[in-house]
């Protein structure tokens, strides 16, 4: 196959193809759609850093000043209340309130050296 022979096979696939005008047209179509964005591009280009960050600013320090005014009346709050210990979780508490006659009951009252494989037992004893 020749190279004349491929491009006569390829003008098929073009869809300008026996359309005269049609990429004129084409082309006209896709700048009116995109004239709008293509102008705000450019406003946006002439924009400098300066004016980016004012405009940032008017919007980010009400929210900044609430927020640390939030946060001081938080702390405040917190400072006026008495400081009571928490009550320690147990570890019956973690694996989920009274087991019973349980392996873990038997463990506690046993005196084995607690390790991370025998806690794991437990847990998943109690799971099933």
């Amino acid at each position: 196959m020749e190279d004349n022979d491929r491009v006569t096979a390829l003008e098929v696939l073009d869809p300008g193809h026996e359309r005269p005008g049609y990429w004129g047209r084409f082309r006209t179509r896709i700048l009116k759609n995109a004239a709008f964005e293509l102008a705000r591009r450019r406003e946006v280009a002439r924009v400098s850093v300066a004016a980016v960050l004012s405009g940032w600013s008017r919007s980010l320090i009400p929210v900044a000043a609430a927020a640390a005014l939030i946060a001081s009346i938080m702390i405040a709050n917190e400072a006026r209340q008495q400081a009571e210990p928490a009550p320690r979780l147990v570890l019956e508490d973690m694996l989920g309130g009274a087991l019973g006659a349980s392996s873990f009951q038997a463990a506690l009252g046993a005196g084995v050296q607690p390790n991370t494989a025998a806690f794991m037992t437990f847990v998943e004893e109690d799971n099933r």
